[in-house]
């Protein structure tokens, strides 16, 4: 039986791809891996760019979810942060894309915090056995004329009832800003003799009268995240005020 030429052509090209493939390695599959970023909602937070090496990637919304990238595995590069608006460079960090995996970030920036940041998927790595936080003054000239409190810690006395105000204050808090100072507790102290949780709450003091600021209807109580609840986080609080003179406080956890 002959052969055509259409025929043998196609026999010589089937035996030289099995060939090959007998003598040499299969190609390699191709693997991909995914980024997890989540904006943080913050003050002055705006849309982000995000950038793998050189190449765009997306926009992301300070809506506090999470955003994925799926990327070939097996490189390593900078992911970049950039201000989608002005296209401004922020931050970077430099991560390994491994196959079949999911790597998961956080990226922190608002200017009047003066922060712009990556952090791990469970936010900035703080000792399982203590709560972290820092201030941002956000209250406004309306709810009371002066520039700077004093903001003193406080919690209430299991054993009399009494109201305790702590060494913990910050002296000097500015309006308009982020104190710099990180407030630090161990949650041993946030529980009392028996284990049961005590309660913690703030209050603001006017620097030159000594009096407490309280909202029109008397109440004069902050409210701050001091619980065994919130071990090993590190929070933003917000202290602000609404239209009715009422104290607001937002957090957010880094």
């Amino acid at each position: 039986m002959h052969l055509s030429i259409r025929q043998f052509i196609f026999s010589v090209l089937a035996f030289t791809t099995i060939a090959s493939c007998r003598k040499g390695s299969l190609p390699e599959p191709h693997y991909f891996g995914k980024v997890n970023v989540t904006l943080m909602e913050l003050p002055g937070t705006p849309k982000i760019l995000m950038y793998f090496g050189d190449k765009r990637l997306d926009t992301l919304k300070p809506a506090g979810n999470n955003t994925s990238f799926l990327l070939q595995a097996g490189q390593s590069g900078r992911l970049k942060a950039y201000d989608a608006e002005k296209n401004e460079f922020l931050a970077d960090t430099l991560i390994n894309i491994l196959p079949d995996s999911a790597l998961n970030l956080r990226f922190v920036y608002s200017k009047e915090f003066g922060l712009k940041t990556f952090t791990g998927p469970n936010g900035m790595k703080i000792p399982q056995d203590s709560i972290y936080f820092q201030v941002y003054n956000g209250l406004g000239a309306d709810f009371y004329p002066k520039e700077k409190y004093t903001l003193q810690v406080i919690y209430l006395d299991p054993a009399t009832g009494e109201i305790v105000t702590t060494p913990t204050e910050i002296k000097g808090w500015e309006r308009g800003k982020l104190n710099p100072q990180v407030l630090k507790f161990a949650v041993k102290d946030l529980l009392d003799k028996d284990g049961n949780p005590i309660s913690y709450a703030g209050h603001l003091i006017d620097p030159e009268t000594g009096n407490v600021v309280t909202q029109p209807d008397g109440f004069e109580f902050l409210n701050l995240p001091l619980s065994p609840d919130y071990a090993g986080k590190f929070w933003i609080i917000n202290i602000g005020s609404n239209n009715l003179g009422e104290f607001t406080t937002k957090q957010t956890e880094l």
